[in-house]
Protein backbone atom coordinates (compact mmCIF):
# COMPACT_ATOMS: atom_id res chain seq x y z
CA UNK A 1 0.00 0.00 0.00
CA UNK A 2 1.23 3.32 -0.91
CA UNK A 3 0.67 5.92 1.58
CA UNK A 4 0.51 9.63 0.91
CA UNK A 5 2.84 12.29 3.38
CA UNK A 6 0.98 15.69 4.49
CA UNK A 7 2.92 16.92 1.94
CA UNK A 8 1.62 15.17 -1.02
CA UNK A 9 5.13 12.48 -2.08
CA UNK A 10 5.16 9.10 -1.21
CA UNK A 11 5.77 7.86 2.21
CA UNK A 12 6.39 4.01 2.11
CA UNK A 13 5.39 0.74 0.67
CA UNK A 14 3.78 -1.76 2.68
CA UNK A 15 2.97 -5.38 0.68
CA UNK A 16 0.04 -5.79 2.72
CA UNK A 17 -3.43 -4.10 2.47
CA UNK A 18 -5.39 -4.06 5.48
CA UNK A 19 -8.15 -6.86 3.49
CA UNK A 20 -4.75 -9.24 3.47
CA UNK A 21 -3.64 -8.53 7.13
CA UNK A 22 -7.47 -8.70 8.30
CA UNK A 23 -8.03 -12.39 6.88
CA UNK A 24 -4.49 -13.54 7.80
CA UNK A 25 -5.05 -12.01 11.36
CA UNK A 26 -8.44 -14.65 11.09
CA UNK A 27 -6.78 -17.64 9.77
CA UNK A 28 -4.67 -17.53 13.39
CA UNK A 29 -8.16 -17.10 15.32
CA UNK A 30 -7.71 -13.20 16.51
CA UNK A 31 -9.08 -10.11 15.56
CA UNK A 32 -6.30 -7.46 15.57
CA UNK A 33 -2.65 -6.74 16.04
CA UNK A 34 -3.25 -6.03 19.92
CA UNK A 35 -5.06 -9.13 20.66
CA UNK A 36 -1.88 -10.79 18.38
CA UNK A 37 0.64 -9.67 20.76
CA UNK A 38 -1.38 -10.09 24.40
CA UNK A 39 0.66 -13.00 25.47
CA UNK A 40 3.55 -10.81 25.45
CA UNK A 41 4.26 -8.67 28.94
CA UNK A 42 3.75 -5.17 28.12
CA UNK A 43 6.65 -4.37 29.92
CA UNK A 44 8.38 -5.55 27.83
CA UNK A 45 6.63 -4.21 24.86
CA UNK A 46 7.41 -0.83 23.11
CA UNK A 47 4.67 1.58 24.04
CA UNK A 48 5.75 4.24 21.61
CA UNK A 49 6.50 4.43 17.92
CA UNK A 50 10.12 3.47 17.02
CA UNK A 51 12.64 6.62 17.12
CA UNK A 52 12.78 6.56 13.28
CA UNK A 53 13.05 9.92 10.82
CA UNK A 54 10.01 10.30 9.28
CA UNK A 55 10.02 8.04 5.74
CA UNK A 56 11.91 9.23 2.68
CA UNK A 57 10.83 8.29 -1.27
CA UNK A 58 13.30 5.80 -3.13
CA UNK A 59 15.32 8.33 -5.13
CA UNK A 60 15.91 10.82 -1.65
CA UNK A 61 17.25 7.58 0.62
CA UNK A 62 19.30 6.66 -2.49
CA UNK A 63 20.68 10.38 -2.43
CA UNK A 64 21.05 9.80 1.42
CA UNK A 65 22.90 6.75 1.86
CA UNK A 66 25.32 7.89 -1.39
CA UNK A 67 26.02 10.36 0.52
CA UNK A 68 26.92 8.64 3.13
CA UNK A 69 28.93 5.99 1.46
CA UNK A 70 31.41 8.85 -0.03
CA UNK A 71 32.51 9.47 3.68
CA UNK A 72 34.30 5.96 3.48
CA UNK A 73 37.57 6.07 2.94
CA UNK A 74 38.67 3.13 0.40
CA UNK A 75 40.91 2.16 -2.14
CA UNK A 76 39.22 4.17 -4.58
CA UNK A 77 39.98 7.33 -2.33
CA UNK A 78 42.85 6.77 -1.14
CA UNK A 79 46.43 4.78 -2.06
CA UNK A 80 46.47 1.56 -0.45
CA UNK A 81 50.15 -0.60 0.94
CA UNK A 82 47.67 -2.77 3.03
CA UNK A 83 48.45 -6.18 2.81
CA UNK A 84 48.68 -8.80 5.21
CA UNK A 85 46.96 -11.79 3.80
CA UNK A 86 44.47 -9.72 1.47
CA UNK A 87 45.88 -7.98 -1.60
CA UNK A 88 44.69 -5.23 -4.27
CA UNK A 89 44.98 -7.04 -7.58
CA UNK A 90 44.17 -5.88 -11.32
CA UNK A 91 40.87 -8.11 -12.24
CA UNK A 92 39.93 -7.79 -15.83
CA UNK A 93 36.04 -6.98 -16.46
CA UNK A 94 35.94 -10.27 -18.00
CA UNK A 95 35.67 -11.91 -14.34
CA UNK A 96 32.87 -9.74 -13.56
CA UNK A 97 30.37 -9.77 -16.70
CA UNK A 98 30.82 -13.59 -16.31
CA UNK A 99 30.10 -13.85 -13.05
CA UNK A 100 26.86 -11.17 -13.29
CA UNK A 101 25.50 -14.08 -15.49
CA UNK A 102 22.14 -15.00 -13.79
CA UNK A 103 22.97 -18.88 -14.48
CA UNK A 104 25.97 -19.01 -12.34
CA UNK A 105 24.44 -16.13 -10.11
CA UNK A 106 24.74 -18.34 -6.81
CA UNK A 107 26.97 -18.95 -3.68
CA UNK A 108 25.48 -22.46 -2.95
CA UNK A 109 25.79 -25.86 -3.71
CA UNK A 110 24.72 -26.99 -6.71
CA UNK A 111 22.56 -30.20 -5.57
CA UNK A 112 20.71 -31.67 -8.62
CA UNK A 113 23.51 -32.46 -11.48
CA UNK A 114 21.24 -32.49 -14.15
CA UNK A 115 20.32 -29.04 -13.83
CA UNK A 116 23.93 -27.73 -12.71
CA UNK A 117 26.45 -29.15 -15.21
CA UNK A 118 27.41 -25.34 -16.19
CA UNK A 119 28.17 -24.38 -12.32
CA UNK A 120 29.88 -28.22 -11.67
CA UNK A 121 32.11 -27.77 -14.85
CA UNK A 122 33.08 -24.55 -13.64
CA UNK A 123 33.91 -25.62 -10.55
CA UNK A 124 35.85 -29.00 -11.94
CA UNK A 125 37.71 -26.76 -13.78
CA UNK A 126 38.47 -24.70 -10.60
CA UNK A 127 40.25 -27.78 -9.11
CA UNK A 128 41.97 -28.51 -11.97
CA UNK A 129 43.59 -24.93 -12.10
CA UNK A 130 44.03 -24.41 -8.33
CA UNK A 131 45.79 -27.86 -8.69
CA UNK A 132 48.22 -26.66 -10.66
CA UNK A 133 48.92 -23.38 -9.24
CA UNK A 134 49.47 -25.27 -5.61
CA UNK A 135 50.75 -28.78 -7.16
CA UNK A 136 48.98 -31.21 -5.59
CA UNK A 137 45.89 -33.07 -7.43
CA UNK A 138 43.48 -33.52 -4.90
CA UNK A 139 41.30 -30.14 -4.64
CA UNK A 140 38.13 -29.39 -2.68
CA UNK A 141 35.68 -26.44 -4.05
CA UNK A 142 35.85 -24.78 -1.09
CA UNK A 143 35.88 -23.42 2.27
CA UNK A 144 35.25 -20.24 4.21
CA UNK A 145 38.75 -18.52 3.50
CA UNK A 146 42.67 -18.90 3.91
CA UNK A 147 42.45 -18.98 7.81
CA UNK A 148 39.38 -21.86 7.60
CA UNK A 149 41.43 -23.72 4.69
CA UNK A 150 44.47 -24.02 7.12
CA UNK A 151 42.51 -25.39 10.20
CA UNK A 152 41.18 -27.72 8.43
CA UNK A 153 44.40 -28.77 7.23
CA UNK A 154 45.76 -29.11 10.58
CA UNK A 155 42.76 -31.28 10.96
CA UNK A 156 43.37 -33.61 8.16
CA UNK A 157 46.82 -34.42 9.69
CA UNK A 158 45.02 -35.31 13.09
CA UNK A 159 42.75 -37.44 11.28
CA UNK A 160 45.09 -39.11 8.92
CA UNK A 161 48.01 -39.60 11.45
CA UNK A 162 45.75 -40.35 14.26
CA UNK A 163 48.19 -37.87 16.77
CA UNK A 164 46.69 -34.77 18.88
CA UNK A 165 50.09 -32.55 18.62
CA UNK A 166 50.77 -29.89 15.96
CA UNK A 167 53.92 -28.15 15.47
CA UNK A 168 52.55 -24.69 14.62
CA UNK A 169 55.45 -21.77 13.15
CA UNK A 170 54.83 -18.52 15.37
CA UNK A 171 55.08 -16.57 11.96
CA UNK A 172 51.51 -17.26 11.04
CA UNK A 173 49.54 -14.15 10.62
CA UNK A 174 47.73 -13.59 13.56
CA UNK A 175 44.03 -13.79 12.33
CA UNK A 176 45.42 -17.83 10.55
CA UNK A 177 46.72 -18.60 14.34
CA UNK A 178 43.10 -16.95 16.23
CA UNK A 179 41.14 -19.36 13.69
CA UNK A 180 43.38 -22.07 14.15
CA UNK A 181 43.06 -22.24 17.72
CA UNK A 182 39.40 -21.94 18.12
CA UNK A 183 38.85 -25.13 15.57
CA UNK A 184 41.22 -27.00 17.56
CA UNK A 185 40.81 -26.64 20.99
CA UNK A 186 37.37 -28.43 21.21
CA UNK A 187 39.13 -31.51 19.78
CA UNK A 188 41.55 -31.66 22.67
CA UNK A 189 44.48 -30.90 19.89
CA UNK A 190 48.00 -29.20 21.26
CA UNK A 191 49.77 -26.69 19.59
CA UNK A 192 53.57 -26.53 20.13
CA UNK A 193 54.86 -23.08 18.74
CA UNK A 194 57.93 -23.52 16.98
CA UNK A 195 60.32 -20.36 17.19
CA UNK A 196 61.41 -18.16 14.03
CA UNK A 197 65.31 -17.38 13.44
CA UNK A 198 64.87 -13.68 14.67
CA UNK A 199 67.40 -12.36 12.09
CA UNK A 200 66.12 -14.54 8.88
CA UNK A 201 62.57 -14.33 9.97
CA UNK A 202 62.12 -17.96 8.41
CA UNK A 203 61.42 -21.16 10.58
CA UNK A 204 64.71 -22.11 12.80
CA UNK A 205 65.03 -25.72 11.35
CA UNK A 206 67.80 -26.97 14.18
CA UNK A 207 64.57 -26.07 16.42
CA UNK A 208 62.36 -27.72 14.60
CA UNK A 209 64.54 -30.94 14.04
CA UNK A 210 64.90 -30.91 17.70
CA UNK A 211 61.44 -30.58 18.70
CA UNK A 212 59.97 -33.10 15.83
CA UNK A 213 62.70 -35.53 17.57
CA UNK A 214 61.95 -35.10 20.98
CA UNK A 215 57.84 -35.98 20.44
CA UNK A 216 55.25 -37.37 17.66
CA UNK A 217 53.71 -34.82 15.87
CA UNK A 218 50.45 -35.13 13.83
CA UNK A 219 52.00 -32.45 11.26
CA UNK A 220 54.42 -29.28 10.79
CA UNK A 221 52.49 -26.05 10.13
CA UNK A 222 54.30 -23.32 8.24
CA UNK A 223 52.93 -20.16 6.17
CA UNK A 224 55.20 -18.43 3.24
CA UNK A 225 55.49 -15.66 2.62
CA UNK A 226 55.02 -15.41 6.56
CA UNK A 227 53.87 -12.67 8.77
CA UNK A 228 56.85 -10.86 8.05
CA UNK A 229 56.09 -10.86 4.25
CA UNK A 230 59.51 -13.86 4.59
CA UNK A 231 59.50 -16.73 2.45
CA UNK A 232 60.29 -19.87 4.02
CA UNK A 233 62.59 -22.70 2.66
CA UNK A 234 59.80 -24.96 2.01
CA UNK A 235 62.08 -27.84 0.72
CA UNK A 236 64.02 -28.01 4.07
CA UNK A 237 61.37 -27.66 5.97
CA UNK A 238 59.12 -30.51 4.24
CA UNK A 239 62.29 -32.92 4.53
CA UNK A 240 62.52 -32.03 8.69
CA UNK A 241 58.97 -33.34 8.85
CA UNK A 242 58.84 -36.62 6.15
CA UNK A 243 61.91 -37.79 8.33
CA UNK A 244 59.86 -37.27 11.47
CA UNK A 245 56.11 -39.04 9.88
CA UNK A 246 54.30 -35.88 10.57
CA UNK A 247 52.40 -34.37 7.51
CA UNK A 248 53.86 -31.12 5.87
CA UNK A 249 50.92 -28.14 5.90
CA UNK A 250 51.93 -24.85 4.09
CA UNK A 251 49.59 -21.87 3.71
CA UNK A 252 50.51 -19.75 0.97
CA UNK A 253 50.06 -16.35 -0.92
CA UNK A 254 48.86 -18.36 -4.24
CA UNK A 255 50.60 -15.45 -6.11
CA UNK A 256 53.61 -16.80 -5.19
CA UNK A 257 53.68 -19.65 -7.37
CA UNK A 258 54.18 -17.47 -10.95
CA UNK A 259 57.65 -16.53 -9.44
CA UNK A 260 58.49 -20.20 -7.88
CA UNK A 261 57.59 -23.77 -8.09
CA UNK A 262 54.41 -24.52 -6.14
CA UNK A 263 54.19 -25.76 -2.32
CA UNK A 264 53.19 -29.30 -3.89
CA UNK A 265 56.02 -29.28 -5.79
CA UNK A 266 58.43 -28.80 -3.11
CA UNK A 267 56.89 -32.01 -1.54
CA UNK A 268 54.17 -30.60 0.47
CA UNK A 269 51.53 -32.47 1.82
CA UNK A 270 48.85 -30.23 2.14
CA UNK A 271 48.70 -26.84 0.86
CA UNK A 272 45.73 -24.55 1.31
CA UNK A 273 45.61 -20.98 0.86
CA UNK A 274 43.91 -18.18 0.73
CA UNK A 275 42.35 -17.31 -3.11
CA UNK A 276 41.61 -13.66 -2.96
CA UNK A 277 44.39 -12.41 -4.91
CA UNK A 278 42.98 -14.62 -7.83
CA UNK A 279 40.61 -12.01 -9.13
CA UNK A 280 38.46 -11.32 -5.48
CA UNK A 281 37.96 -7.75 -4.36
CA UNK A 282 38.75 -6.66 -0.94
CA UNK A 283 35.27 -6.54 -0.43
CA UNK A 284 35.93 -4.90 3.51
CA UNK A 285 37.48 -7.77 4.56
CA UNK A 286 35.15 -10.54 2.82
CA UNK A 287 33.70 -13.16 1.78
CA UNK A 288 36.81 -14.76 0.90
CA UNK A 289 38.00 -18.35 -0.99
CA UNK A 290 39.47 -20.93 1.31
CA UNK A 291 41.30 -23.89 -1.04
CA UNK A 292 42.95 -27.28 0.19
CA UNK A 293 45.20 -29.30 -1.98
CA UNK A 294 46.46 -32.67 -1.71
CA UNK A 295 48.36 -35.59 -2.30
CA UNK A 296 45.52 -38.51 -3.32
CA UNK A 297 46.89 -40.24 -0.54
CA UNK A 298 45.15 -37.95 1.65
CA UNK A 299 41.84 -37.41 -0.17
CA UNK A 300 39.40 -39.22 1.67
CA UNK A 301 40.33 -36.41 4.81
CA UNK A 302 39.30 -33.40 2.29
CA UNK A 303 37.00 -31.59 3.67
CA UNK A 304 34.06 -30.00 1.63
CA UNK A 305 33.29 -30.94 -1.81
CA UNK A 306 34.73 -32.63 -4.64
CA UNK A 307 33.17 -32.37 -8.44
CA UNK A 308 34.32 -35.47 -10.45
CA UNK A 309 33.01 -36.70 -14.29
CA UNK A 310 31.25 -39.46 -14.07
CA UNK A 311 27.90 -41.32 -16.52
CA UNK A 312 24.72 -40.12 -16.56
CA UNK A 313 21.56 -42.59 -17.48
CA UNK A 314 22.40 -42.57 -20.93
CA UNK A 315 25.98 -43.45 -20.84
CA UNK A 316 27.18 -40.23 -21.34
CA UNK A 317 30.01 -38.18 -19.69
CA UNK A 318 28.52 -36.15 -16.66
CA UNK A 319 29.63 -33.71 -14.04
CA UNK A 320 28.46 -34.67 -10.39
CA UNK A 321 29.31 -34.07 -6.78
CA UNK A 322 31.56 -37.25 -6.20
CA UNK A 323 32.35 -36.61 -2.92
CA UNK A 324 30.32 -33.97 0.12
CA UNK A 325 31.42 -35.92 3.79
CA UNK A 326 29.48 -33.27 5.56
CA UNK A 327 27.06 -33.55 8.27
CA UNK A 328 24.66 -33.33 6.40
CA UNK A 329 25.03 -36.37 4.25
CA UNK A 330 26.55 -38.20 6.41
CA UNK A 331 26.68 -39.59 9.97
CA UNK A 332 28.00 -36.80 12.10
CA UNK A 333 30.86 -38.25 13.60
CA UNK A 334 31.92 -39.38 10.71
CA UNK A 335 31.78 -36.03 8.60
CA UNK A 336 35.00 -34.69 7.54
CA UNK A 337 34.21 -31.20 8.36
CA UNK A 338 31.55 -28.95 9.73
CA UNK A 339 31.30 -26.49 7.23
CA UNK A 340 27.89 -26.36 5.31
CA UNK A 341 28.71 -24.29 2.70
CA UNK A 342 31.36 -23.24 0.21
CA UNK A 343 31.96 -20.41 -2.05
CA UNK A 344 30.48 -21.06 -5.51
CA UNK A 345 30.41 -17.83 -7.26
CA UNK A 346 33.72 -16.91 -5.82
CA UNK A 347 35.23 -19.90 -7.21
CA UNK A 348 33.76 -19.21 -10.84
CA UNK A 349 35.36 -15.90 -10.36
CA UNK A 350 38.94 -16.88 -10.08
CA UNK A 351 38.34 -19.82 -12.65
CA UNK A 352 37.52 -16.89 -14.96
CA UNK A 353 40.53 -14.83 -13.62
CA UNK A 354 42.85 -17.76 -13.98
CA UNK A 355 41.64 -18.62 -17.45
CA UNK A 356 41.87 -14.73 -18.65
CA UNK A 357 45.41 -14.49 -17.74
CA UNK A 358 46.54 -17.81 -18.36
CA UNK A 359 50.19 -18.37 -17.43
CA UNK A 360 52.26 -16.06 -19.35
CA UNK A 361 49.74 -13.44 -17.40
CA UNK A 362 49.87 -15.04 -14.19
CA UNK A 363 53.50 -15.30 -13.98
CA UNK A 364 53.72 -11.78 -15.59
CA UNK A 365 51.91 -10.57 -12.48
CA UNK A 366 53.70 -12.08 -9.87
CA UNK A 367 57.10 -10.84 -11.60
CA UNK A 368 55.34 -7.10 -11.23
CA UNK A 369 54.70 -7.64 -7.64
CA UNK A 370 57.92 -8.81 -7.15
CA UNK A 371 59.82 -5.90 -8.68
CA UNK A 372 58.20 -2.95 -7.13
CA UNK A 373 58.21 -4.42 -3.71
CA UNK A 374 61.84 -4.67 -4.43
CA UNK A 375 62.07 -0.97 -5.93
CA UNK A 376 59.73 0.37 -2.96
CA UNK A 377 61.84 -1.62 0.22
CA UNK A 378 64.84 -0.43 -1.27
CA UNK A 379 63.99 3.11 -1.13
CA UNK A 380 62.46 3.20 2.29
CA UNK A 381 65.38 1.60 3.44
CA UNK A 382 67.58 4.10 2.29
CA UNK A 383 66.12 6.73 4.37
CA UNK A 384 67.48 7.49 7.88
CA UNK A 385 66.68 5.20 10.96
CA UNK A 386 64.28 2.85 8.47
CA UNK A 387 65.52 -0.54 8.09
CA UNK A 388 64.67 -4.03 7.12
CA UNK A 389 64.77 -5.95 10.48
CA UNK A 390 64.66 -9.88 8.64
CA UNK A 391 67.02 -10.90 5.94
CA UNK A 392 65.07 -13.94 4.75
CA UNK A 393 63.60 -13.42 0.64
CA UNK A 394 60.28 -11.47 0.11
CA UNK A 395 57.59 -11.42 -2.04
CA UNK A 396 55.18 -8.51 -2.68
CA UNK A 397 55.32 -7.61 0.99
CA UNK A 398 57.78 -6.66 3.53
CA UNK A 399 58.00 -5.13 7.61
CA UNK A 400 60.23 -2.11 8.13
CA UNK A 401 61.66 -0.47 11.41
CA UNK A 402 61.56 2.89 11.55
CA UNK A 403 62.56 5.77 14.22
CA UNK A 404 59.25 6.77 15.40
CA UNK A 405 56.17 5.41 16.80
CA UNK A 406 53.94 3.43 13.76
CA UNK A 407 50.59 5.42 14.01
CA UNK A 408 52.01 8.81 14.02
CA UNK A 409 53.69 7.61 11.11
CA UNK A 410 50.68 5.99 9.51
CA UNK A 411 48.03 9.13 10.68
CA UNK A 412 50.43 11.41 8.88
CA UNK A 413 50.30 9.06 5.47
CA UNK A 414 46.84 8.94 6.13
CA UNK A 415 46.98 12.73 5.65
CA UNK A 416 48.27 12.16 2.20
CA UNK A 417 45.55 10.08 0.87
CA UNK A 418 47.35 6.92 1.88
CA UNK A 419 47.09 3.55 3.56
CA UNK A 420 50.21 3.82 4.79
CA UNK A 421 50.93 0.04 6.04
CA UNK A 422 49.62 -2.53 8.83
CA UNK A 423 50.81 -1.19 12.10
CA UNK A 424 52.31 -4.02 14.21
CA UNK A 425 51.29 -3.51 17.70
CA UNK A 426 49.94 -6.10 19.59
CA UNK A 427 51.38 -9.03 17.39
CA UNK A 428 55.12 -8.38 16.59
CA UNK A 429 57.93 -7.76 19.56
CA UNK A 430 58.97 -4.43 19.17
CA UNK A 431 55.62 -3.80 16.79
CA UNK A 432 55.19 0.10 17.94
CA UNK A 433 57.85 1.03 15.17
CA UNK A 434 57.33 -1.64 12.88
CA UNK A 435 54.47 -1.62 10.03
CA UNK A 436 54.14 -4.08 7.18
CA UNK A 437 54.01 -2.64 3.73
CA UNK A 438 52.67 -4.63 0.51
CA UNK A 439 52.93 -3.46 -3.19
CA UNK A 440 51.39 -4.84 -5.83
CA UNK A 441 51.31 -4.58 -9.85
CA UNK A 442 48.87 -2.01 -9.35
CA UNK A 443 51.66 0.60 -8.36
CA UNK A 444 53.22 2.90 -10.87
CA UNK A 445 56.61 4.04 -10.47
CA UNK A 446 55.36 7.59 -9.66
CA UNK A 447 53.64 6.15 -6.98
CA UNK A 448 56.10 4.54 -5.45
CA UNK A 449 58.26 7.53 -5.62
CA UNK A 450 55.57 10.29 -4.57
CA UNK A 451 54.93 7.37 -1.25
CA UNK A 452 58.84 7.56 -0.65
CA UNK A 453 58.18 10.91 -0.70
CA UNK A 454 55.05 11.62 1.79
CA UNK A 455 56.95 8.65 4.16
CA UNK A 456 60.09 10.95 4.19
CA UNK A 457 58.33 14.35 5.07
CA UNK A 458 56.55 11.91 7.59
CA UNK A 459 59.40 10.91 9.26
CA UNK A 460 60.98 14.28 9.43
CA UNK A 461 58.06 16.02 11.09
CA UNK A 462 57.85 13.30 13.82
CA UNK A 463 62.00 13.42 14.75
Amino acid sequence: MIAPMSRGILAGYNVHTAADRSVMLKSVGVDSIEELLHPIDKSIRLQRPLDLPPPLTEWALSHKMTALARRNLTTKTHRSWLGGGVYEHYIPETVHAIASRGEFLTAYTPYQPEMNQGILRILYDFQKLMGKVLGQPAVNCSVYDGSTALAEAAWMACRASGRDKLLVTENLWPQYRQVLATYLKGRNVEIVDLPSNPDSGQVDSETASALLKKQPFAGLIVQTPNRYGVIERLPEIHQLAHEASAVSIVACNPMLTGCFPSPGEEGFDIVCCEAQPLGLKLNAGGPYLGVIATRMELEQHLPGRIVGICQDLKGEPAFALVKENREQHVARHEATSHICSNQTLLALKVTVHLSTLGEHGFRRIAGLNVVKAHYLESQLSALPGVRRPQTGPFFNEFMLEVPCEVPALLDRLLAEQAFGGIDCSGWEPGGSRRLLIAVTELKSKTELDDYVTHFRQALQSLN
